[in-house]
């Protein structure tokens, strides 16, 4: 009788969750802090990535600083990344693609058998939550808010190891830049932080943006020793001009002399040939002043392309300093975060029954949802079929609490 009663339950809820599932899926889904997003920008993979949208509702791109993607569509977003990029990274035509990696996941508290956080799907209701959870366990009511507390403080300590990894990661690449290699590994206690596939697309992706910074400079270092070698070659054409100006002017003394001469001894007629040649002479003297001058202007040029690049190479060093010195400021607070939360769930432990201990014959549960996507955030009375929404915490209490019932039948 009970197989038929368990049958019969898992087929309405797989009805339920397929039917919520159509009707979510025809409704654009709306951003929210905690969801992940995978960003793509066609042939540009320093620019892409996956990204979670931080609790102030932004997420943070490459290059690109904080974008508020908060209350927004994904296509909305795509829309602003691309718009973001044609104004301040010059990309004429950029293609965008932006895709939900994951959802911010639910939290469910109170009664049941495993309390804490699950993924969240498209079409989720209290009564998927309750099974993921493994069904209600009879508790004491002072245990409701300790198990609110352990799946903050669990979430809290999963977030934190997550960010610690990155930011281990994160130095490594700067301490990398800094010591001038291309290529670092991940420092070993990494592994104790991150999962395995994690670890691999974020240690690739800080070797890409460490290898595209090099790309950079070098570049910059390349177009710098250009300009310098051109201005150099500009110098020496100026030099032999001036040479020949200089050559030229002798000449026309050494003309102006002998007709000067002639004419004194009176071998020759007073002519304008004189006037000519003083005015030759001149004009000689002024192209050679000139030339003289654009050479004096190449070496100031070859000065400030020099200054650039020790500019460049400064700037350089001092962003991997304050890269390294950053990640050592996050990694000491995140330490203080990560032994409170382990000592907070040690303790909070210690006040509740095992894990093991066999459930009740709950038959009417009253449930709650705390929706804090919403603005401000709501506290909703719910049952089996209300469907729940991202970062929803859905919190069961023991019927002699009172308030409306949660009718989901006896569950084993």
């Amino acid at each position: 009788m009970s197989t038929i009663r368990a049958a019969c339950l898992l087929i309405a809820v797989t009805g339920a969750f397929l039917a919520n599932g159509r009707s979510a899926a025809a409704e654009p889904f709306i951003l929210g802090p905690g969801d992940r997003l995978s960003i793509t920008v066609h042939r540009r993979a320093d620019l892409s990535g996956e990204f979670r949208v931080l609790p102030g509702g932004a997420v943070s791109l490459p290059f690109l600083g904080n974008l508020a993607v908060a209350g927004q569509t994904p296509d909305q977003v795509r829309a602003a990344v691309a718009q973001r990029l044609r104004d301040e990274a010059a990309l004429l035509d950029p293609r965008v693609s932006v895709e939900i990696a994951e959802m911010q996941p639910i939290l469910v508290a109170g009664p049941v058998r495993r309390p804490g956080q699950y993924p969240f799907q498209l079409g989720m209701t209290v009564g998927h939550a309750l099974a993921a959870a493994g069904g209600t366990r009879r508790l004491e009511l002072e245990e409701v808010g300790a198990q609110v507390e352990i799946a903050r403080l669990r979430e809290r300590l999963r977030q934190g190891q997550d960010s610690f990894g990155l930011a281990l990661l994160r130095r490594a690449r700067w301490s990398a830049e800094a010591e001038g290699v291309r290529d670092f590994e991940a420092p070993a206690d990494t592994a104790l932080y991150l999962p395995r596939e994690r670890l691999q697309q974020t240690l690739e992706s800080e070797r890409l943006l460490l290898r595209s910074r090099y790309e950079i400079f070098e570049s910059l270092l390349a177009m710098l020793a250009a300009q310098t070698a051109a201005l150099t070659d500009e110098i020496q054409a100026l030099q032999e001009n001036a040479t020949a100006k200089a050559r030229e002017q002798e000449l026309l003394e050494e003309e102006t002399r002998y007709v000067d001469n002639l004419m004194r001894r009176g071998l020759a007629p007073r002519t304008t040939r004189v006037i000519e040649l003083a005015r030759l002479a001149v004009q000689v003297d002024g192209e050679r002043r000139q030339i003289l001058s654009f050479m004096a202007r190449a070496r100031q040029e070859i000065a400030r392309v020099e200054h650039t690049r020790v500019n460049a190479e400064q700037q350089r060093r001092l962003e991997a300093s304050n890269g390294i010195r950053e990640a050592e400021d996050q990694l000491a607070t995140l330490r203080i975060i990560l032994q409170e939360s382990r000592t907070g769930l040690a303790q909070l432990r210690e006040t509740l029954p095992p894990d093991d201990q066999p459930m009740g014959a709950a038959t009417g549960f009253t449930v709650a949802i705390l929706r804090i996507r919403a603005t401000p955030p709501q506290r909703i009375a719910a049952d089996a079929d209300t469907p729940l929404l991202p970062g929803d915490l859905v919190h069961f209490t023991e019927p002699s609490a009172g308030g409306e019932r949660l009718a989901l039948g006896p569950l084993r």
